[in-house]
């Protein structure tokens, strides 16, 4: 059994204690931690881990892609993709997801996230388009209901390699980088406000585990938002104190 941490790179040092943490992980030898790094990273991480530093575009989605088209990893390698602004509190979390893959579930996350009722033909705000115009042409004939969905924070979440091809991927928007916090305390990507795009991926990739295999293929370790007795997932590099 393989087991592959995909870490999106971006906070580094501010959450110290998990890098050092992943460290101690990667000496596994069953465990490989890869850094998908969305800037340039510091030398504790190039010097303890495989990494690669790629374009910062597509958010933590697009991270987690292009993770995956450099490591072409086996079907039935089981991937916990991460943000690096993780607080760990147990790191059984690794057992217990591989206990609900084996009982046939197909992608678990930490707490519990808010279901949503989306429509593809809704509009998205601020951009004059339908949900469905930010989809993949190969996926576009999945967006055809409005469904009540799970969804899944990308923050966190553990799922085979087969899963996610079988889903043909996350859904990307590639043209978005990473929001930055500016003077005003604002989120901004390109000097505009952010507005969402973060969430509408994740509805749309949510919608497509729901359509593809079925309204109870997700599931999580904990029924508190962002929360569990495992993994704190943290906003935007703040934690629940900061």
């Amino acid at each position: 059994m393989k087991i592959q941490f995909i870490v999106v790179g971006w906070w580094y040092e501010k959450y110290q204690e998990f890098i050092d943490q992943l460290i101690d992980l990667n000496k596994h030898e069953q465990i490989d931690v890869f850094w998908s790094c969305h800037k340039e990273p510091p030398a504790t991480v190039k010097n303890n881990f495989n990494y690669k530093t790629f374009p910062n575009i597509g958010l933590e989605d697009g991270a987690y892609h292009q993770a995956l088209e450099y490591l072409n990893l086996s079907d039935d390698t089981i991937c916990f993709f991460t943000h690096d602004d993780i607080i760990v509190k147990d790191w059984e979390f690794i057992n217990e997801c591989i206990k609900k893959l084996n009982q046939g579930y197909k992608v678990i996350g930490n707490g519990q996230n808010y279901p949503m009722n989306f429509n593809p033909y809704g509009e998205v705000n601020g951009y004059n388009k339908k949900h469905v115009d930010f989809v993949k042409e190969e996926c576009k004939y999945l967006f055809n209901t409005t469904e009540n969905v799970k969804t899944i924070r990308l923050s966190f979440m553990c799922t085979l390699v087969k899963t996610i091809k079988e889903l043909k991927g996350f859904e990307v928007i590639w043209e978005v980088g990473e929001p930055v916090l500016n003077e005003k305390q604002q989120y901004t990507i390109n000097d505009t406000p952010y507005s969402g795009i973060g969430n509408l991926q994740q509805a749309l990739f949510s919608y497509k585990i729901h359509k593809i295999f079925g309204p109870n293929a997700i599931t999580y370790l904990s029924n508190n938002y962002q929360d569990s007795n495992f993994l704190f997932e943290c906003v935007r590099g703040k934690s629940i104190n900061s």
